[in-house]
């Protein structure tokens, strides 16, 4: 099941940000600025882990609040937003200017945890390890 990471990856070209504006929180910036691989996501209580094709899949988040994703070898840009008092991560799809909100659940160095709720309600967990360790 590849659903929660390609939901992740998909809402880069689905968001739009609006009322957010600047980034300030300097510590979430500098933690979150890397390249992030998918470790594995959690539905249920139960952990899936990448399927084959999504080994390779990468989220690089810059300083300047651009991302940018790699999903099966093809690139997608955006820009990222962060709310620190309601613990979320705005994405924004920079063709479709479409927006989709992650609850950050966990960020330190060597590890980042987003939750997503999908359409049904059902939250989503989406655990990712830095792509170069």
């Amino acid at each position: 099941m590849k659903r929660p990471f390609f939901l992740l990856l998909a809402s880069l070209f689905s968001t739009v940000v609006q009322g957010f504006g600047q980034n300030k929180d300097t510590s979430f910036t500098a933690m979150i600025s890397k390249e992030w691989s998918l470790a594995f996501y959690g539905e249920s209580g139960k952990k899936q882990s990448p399927s084959a094709r999504q080994q390779e899949d990468r989220m690089i988040f810059y300083k300047d609040n651009r991302v940018l994703s790699i999903e099966n070898g093809k690139k997608e840009h955006g820009s990222w937003q962060y709310d620190p008092a309601k613990k979320l991560l705005m994405i924004t799809d920079n063709q479709t200017r479409e927006q989709t909100l992650y609850q950050v659940i966990k960020l330190e160095q060597d590890q980042f945890v987003l939750g997503y709720k999908d359409p049904g309600g059902m939250l989503l967990e989406i655990h990712m390890l830095p792509a170069k360790q």
